[in-house]
């Protein structure tokens, strides 16, 4: 498989390693047909429904892999930083609602995600022991329309912390208007990030989610690249 590397904040270069999956397995689409905020205007969900929803009153979480058998935390902090997003940039898109909807069902998404890549020391070692980062992703629906999820955990060796830090929704409304291709299923060694339209999604396998992870972090990583002036 054709690797690509990663910048840390300082300059050096971080090469992923990637879980041993079967690139052909298909992965079972995760429709979530009970929603929490049935009958709800989206103004009207909070944050305090989305914290009531996930954390039922406690100041954090425990959430299990299925396939990894990690186990990692979700605190109050973390689920404000995941959230933010929505509220802030997101308030007026269409599916503002489903976002919320698929945020709070966070548990059996993490559950039932793909362990894809992890890599290590991420972070400078003047502010951090050695960290490592594991990057998880699962496709999804709501009614007809479908999802890529990433989530994103940060292990901390230095004290045995293990907590969920990110939890990216990538929604194929955008892209599918952007292109006139359509597929109904998706096929071995494509990329899903671009191929697809108007949610006729059928099939993925664990070679997709790779590629979603892939060229999900690949872009921000060029973007900090280029930002910070690095690699010239």
């Amino acid at each position: 498989m054709e690797t690509f590397k990663l910048i840390r904040n300082d300059g050096k270069i971080v090469e992923p390693v990637f879980y041993e999956n079967n690139l052909d397995e298909v992965v079972e689409i995760l429709d979530i047909k009970n929603l929490k905020f049935e009958g709800k205007k989206t103004r009207d969900i909070s944050k305090k429904d989305i914290h009531n929803a996930i954390l039922n009153g406690q100041d954090k979480v425990y959430l299990n892999n299925k396939k990894s058998n990690i186990t990692a935390s979700l605190s109050k902090k973390h689920l404000n930083k995941i959230i933010s997003t929505i509220f802030i940039r997101d308030v007026e898109s269409r599916y503002t609602y489903l976002k919320k909807e698929l945020i709070s069902n966070i548990d059996k998404i993490f559950y039932l995600a793909v362990p894809v890549l992890k890599h290590a020391e991420l972070k400078r070692p003047l502010l951090y022991n050695t960290q490592i980062i594991h990057r998880f992703a699962l496709p999804l629906k709501i009614g007809n329309l479908c999802f890529l999820i990433m989530i994103t955990i940060k292990e901390r060796i230095d004290y045995l912390e293990i907590s969920i830090d990110e939890f990216t929704i990538y929604d194929f409304y955008a892209e599918s208007k952007k292109s006139p291709d359509s597929s109904s299923t998706a096929s071995a060694r494509n990329n899903p990030v671009t191929f697809r339209s108007q949610y006729q999604v059928t099939k993925y396998i664990i070679y997709d989610l790779i590629e979603f992870v892939k060229c999900s972090i690949k872009k921000s990583n060029d973007e900090f690249i280029n930002k910070k002036g690095l690699l010239k």
